[in-house]
């Protein structure tokens, strides 16, 4: 089976062996601060992306997708706890998740997605500290 397949169908699992405690993230915790969750795991992404300014060169390979769909988990368990003011930067971060996890997903679009992903990442990291 294909690796790309087979980290698909884990993620489902993990998706629906969480889906009845809304949370989404092995280890979450639903006391956990949403600003700490969130904010480490948008670092923990952009560990393997380049820098800001340079999106034209990221290649968009399976570590990065999947750190990218692990921003997701942790979205969809503390999204909602986030400070007022942050759910629309938290929209963004989903939508642009769903262009920049497929694999099929052409690169233009691709670096258009990281773009407004890192802008929504920083404005949610600059409320949180």
């Amino acid at each position: 089976m294909a690796p790309t397949r087979l980290l698909s169908l884990a993620a489902l699992g993990l998706l629906a062996a969480c889906g009845s405690t809304d949370l989404y993230v092995t280890g979450a915790d639903p006391a956990d601060d949403p600003c700490d969750r969130v904010v480490s795991a948008l670092g923990f992404a952009e560990h393997v992306l380049e820098p800001a300014g340079q999106e034209e060169s990221q290649q968009f390979g399976e570590g990065v997708r999947g750190r990218i769909a692990y921003v997701e988990g942790v979205i969809l368990s503390y999204g909602e706890k986030l400070p007022a003011g942050l759910a629309e930067h938290t929209a963004t971060l989903k939508r642009t998740i769903r262009v920049l996890a497929p694999a099929a997903t052409p690169h233009a679009e691709a670096v258009a997605a990281l773009k407004e992903w890192r802008a929504a990442a920083t404005a949610i990291e600059d409320a949180c500290s």
